[in-house]
């Protein structure tokens, strides 16, 4: 369907538990040329079972969800990446403390955003990403 890397989207999966916010989110992303919003889950197993089904370029995990954790997510996808496409992963949460993005970051997360303030700068993040690719 897309012949060349130029014309393939920037595939990427929402991990994030709030409906408003998978919404808002989803409306952010469709906004910048050349991404496509892959999927959403809303739990850890859902999470999973997309990224092992769909290949996606980048998934932004939320660390609180309604089943499991974004840090399961991330143990997982450093744990198995041939199974589930090797994709980028950040993370997009409420809990900013140093402690909680150092432990994501050995996890695998390749960036950090806060949900209160960070938007414009994941938004930042995902256009360069998808330049990139």
């Amino acid at each position: 369907m897309y012949p060349d890397a130029d014309t393939r989207p920037f595939r990427v999966l929402l991990v994030e538990d709030s409906l408003l916010l998978q919404d808002v989110l989803g409306e952010v992303l469709v906004d910048i040329g050349n991404v496509e919003l892959a999927g959403c889950a809303q739990g850890e197993a859902e999470a999973l079972d997309q990224l092992a089904l769909i290949r996606v370029d980048l998934a932004i995990v939320d660390l609180e969800l309604n089943e499991g954790s974004g840090m399961g997510v991330l143990r997982r996808l450093g744990e198995a990446p041939e199974r589930y496409g090797r994709p980028r992963a950040v993370v997009f949460s409420s809990y900013c403390q140093a402690a909680v993005r150092r432990h994501c970051e050995a996890l695998g997360a390749e960036a950090f955003f806060d949900k209160g303030a960070g938007l414009d700068d994941l938004r930042e993040f995902v256009e360069t990403a998808a330049s990139e690719d």
